[in-house]
């Protein structure tokens, strides 16, 4: 593939994601040069006007001007930084309505797009633009993940998840604790609260550096780690519980069997994993892959039993009401 080529691919997997984007606002009847400008936004949220500036190499005028625009139309919004006066945070602002959740399939887009029948490779096709698109965009890379920590994650809501606070209180945590993907720690403060050794895991140090904070200012002593989920046994540790709050559905297909790999190096016969995940009861749009009961069943299918999935909600800061989830309690075997 030549350059030409590559770039009539990207332009023609662009016009599929803009048809499969709601558009309620009339967004695509603004100049490509004012959505170029959200685009960017929506990759790089909580980012100011200087750092659009540097990625997009637009004067710093039409930026000001686009995000003026983008912000009548109730695309995005704007705020003073606290920690950096005259400093002002663009972040996208997420649409809520059924009518904006009410995103065209883009797997059948792709698949009309390709002349793809098959149900299983229109699936496998899928899973490769997604991982091609997490590597290219660097998705789930350690800098992405602390660019979102300049700002709050929409993961980020300063308390741990209704969901497992009932399993706190009802004794389910027991022994060593790890918590994987800890992002600022509440779920692991939990645990350490109630008198259990516990160790969070980020990939993210700025979520590590706060998490460590508050495991200061309440004197609890869990322990905080810059590490993968995906290099586990590098902890050289073992775990009775392990907590996954939001981790296992942003991975592709591959990426979830490497993550339940890992899992297995840091966990003995009986241990117990406690998984939330986005729900494929959630209506498209904004946010991580949605997971079906049978894809979990599926990824923990070898060495590891199932033993129940439950209907729950996920607190997140896009959706006032909770975004709907899978509880799963699985015990490794």
């Amino acid at each position: 593939m030549d350059g030409f080529e590559l770039h009539d691919l990207g332009r023609k997997l662009m016009k599929i994601g803009e048809e499969a984007i709601p558009d309620t606002a009339g967004l695509r009847r603004l100049p490509i040069g004012v959505r170029h400008i959200l685009t960017d936004v929506f990759g790089h949220p909580g980012t100011s006007i200087t750092e659009i500036t540097e990625r997009t190499g637009f004067p710093e005028s039409h930026i000001l001007a686009s995000v003026a625009t983008l912000r009548d139309v109730g695309a995005l919004e704007t705020a003073v930084d606290p920690d950096h006066e005259g400093r002002t945070i663009v972040r996208p602002i997420p649409r809520h309505s059924a009518s904006d959740r009410a995103a065209a399939p883009v797997d059948e887009l792709l698949a009309a797009a390709a002349g793809i029948g098959d149900p299983d490779q229109v699936k496998e096709m899928v899973a490769t633009l997604e991982m091609l698109a997490r590597r290219l965009t660097g998705r789930l890379s350690p800098e992405h993940f602390n660019v979102q920590y300049a700002g709050t994650p929409p993961w980020e809501t300063g308390r741990p998840q209704p969901a497992l606070v009932r399993l706190a209180e009802s004794g389910a945590f027991r022994g060593r604790v790890l918590e994987a993907g800890c992002g600022t720690g509440e779920h692991a403060l939990m645990a350490a609260a109630l008198g259990l050794p516990t160790v969070g895991i980020d990939p993210a140090s700025a979520a590590i550096d706060i998490a460590r904070r508050k495991a200061t200012e309440r004197d609890l002593p869990a322990r905080f780690v810059v590490a993968s989920a995906f290099a586990l046994g590098e902890l050289g540790e073992r775990f009775d519980t392990v907590l996954d709050i939001g981790l296992f559905h942003v991975f592709s297909d591959e990426e979830r069997a490497r993550y339940v790999d890992s899992l297995a190096t840091v966990t003995s016969p009986d241990a117990r994993l406690f998984l939330l995940c986005f729900s494929d009861r959630q209506p498209p749009g904004n946010g991580p892959r949605r997971v079906s009961q049978d894809e979990i069943r599926a990824s923990f299918a070898d060495g590891w039993r199932v033993d129940a999935i439950e209907a729950s909600t996920l607190d997140n800061n896009n959706n006032p009401g909770g975004v709907l989830a899978w509880l799963a309690t699985i015990t490794r075997v």
